[in-house]
């Protein structure tokens, strides 16, 4: 006899849904630097905001392989974002007013860069605010990054 799980079905298909949504890095580039400020090398990464298609935001961060500069320790002030449009920009049904994009969850490099993005109903807009923690420097100066939307009856704002 086969025994069937009601509903199985529906947690799989849960679970696809929100691991298809889910952000991941797209390695772009490995660039070789051999200086003792940017260590070793810098990593380029795109994200894709996961509410806002036509969204991605880039992260750069220099790495050290311990060769140069006496196995130099990376910081917060190693990594750098900048959100931009990058294709027909559509939002999810709701999105939060004001949110952190992205988590250490994604990728550890967010435990210490933070980008928020900020819904502007009345511009209709996307801010996109990234800034850095730093334990020895204090939180560095920020960016915003402004994303217009199509203009639409109302803005998918919760």
């Amino acid at each position: 006899m086969i025994k069937r799980f009601p509903g199985r079905a529906g947690i799989l298909a849960a679970l696809f849904i929100v691991w298809s949504c889910a952000a991941v890095a797209n390695e772009l580039a490995t660039i070789e630097t051999h200086t003792q400020r940017y260590g070793s090398h810098i990593a380029i990464s795109a994200y894709n905001d996961p509410l806002v298609r036509g969204v991605t935001c880039y992260v750069s961060q220099s790495h050290s392989n311990g060769a140069l500069g006496g196995g130099r320790i990376t910081t917060a002030a190693d990594a750098s974002a900048s959100c931009q449009q990058t294709g027909a920009v559509s939002v999810a049904e709701t999105v939060p007013r004001q949110a952190q994009v992205f988590t250490a969850d994604v990728d550890p490099t967010f435990d210490s860069l933070h980008i928020i993005r900020v819904l502007d109903t009345e511009r209709h807009s996307l801010v996109y605010f990234t800034y850095t923690e730093d334990e020895a420097a204090g939180n560095l100066p920020g960016h915003l990054f402004v994303i217009r939307l199509p203009v639409g009856p109302r803005m998918p704002a919760r």
